[in-house]
């Protein structure tokens, strides 16, 4: 029997929604209470500092961040608690 190397449609495209929707999700750093603190605590390696990808809150430092994940979705995705700043 012979393999076909044709992809079906239906796989690119999840693939391509996958994709497009890890590199939309806004990212906030926080602290260990999830309350949102300037970028450069996550990039300065502040203990407890994370990322949070996809979480809501009002926008401001100081704010609480609801939701979200420490990791980002898609294929090979890494996580937020990344000292060096990462992604």
């Amino acid at each position: 029997m012979r393999k076909s190397g044709e992809v079906p449609l239906t796989i690119l495209a999840a693939v391509a929604l996958s994709l497009t929707a890890c590199r939309d999700q806004p990212r906030d750093c926080v602290d260990a209470q999830s309350h949102k603190i300037p970028d450069a605590g996550c990039q300065a390696g502040t203990s407890g500092a994370h990322y949070v990808y996809g979480g809501s809150s009002g926008g401001n430092v100081g704010d609480t961040v609801f939701g979200g994940s420490v990791t980002r979705g898609g294929f090979g995705g890494t996580g937020g608690g990344d000292a060096a700043g990462g992604e």
